[in-house]
């Protein structure tokens, strides 16, 4: 077979036959394994997976987030968990006001209405 045959037969070259950009967790995984740890390029791994190259930089970049994020965990939270956060004290202190509100509502009523009379008996 000559080299431009060969060339054109991309699962003898090592690169995986399929839908471009479809692969598994466990392939993303593989792929930013090797590149941070310098065993193949971007481009090397690009053709194998028969992805882009700037597929490859962005499972990296995926990866570097959920590093940093991992990272984080018991030494802090992320922006989103102390909006929530924020959120359940505002709605927690709503309630409360609410509470007190219907409380003392109640206690004014009581005290407009006249007391109430025994029912006559029926004998």
């Amino acid at each position: 077979m000559s080299e431009q045959e060969n060339k054109d037969r991309p699962e003898e070259n090592g690169a995986q036959r399929g839908r471009p950009g479809r692969r598994s967790a466990a392939d993303r995984t593989a792929a930013v394994l090797e590149l941070m740890a310098g065993k193949a390029t971007v481009d090397q791994l690009a053709r194998r997976f028969g992805v882009r190259p700037e597929t490859i930089e962005g499972w990296r970049q995926d990866a570097l987030g959920g590093i940093e994020q991992a990272m984080r965990q018991g030494s802090g939270r992320s922006a989103r968990e102390a909006e929530l956060e924020r959120e359940v004290r505002n709605l927690r202190a709503a309630v409360t006001d609410l509470s007190i509100d219907k409380a003392l509502l109640k206690r004014e009523l009581d005290k407009c209405r006249p007391p109430s009379v025994p029912a006559r008996s029926s004998r």
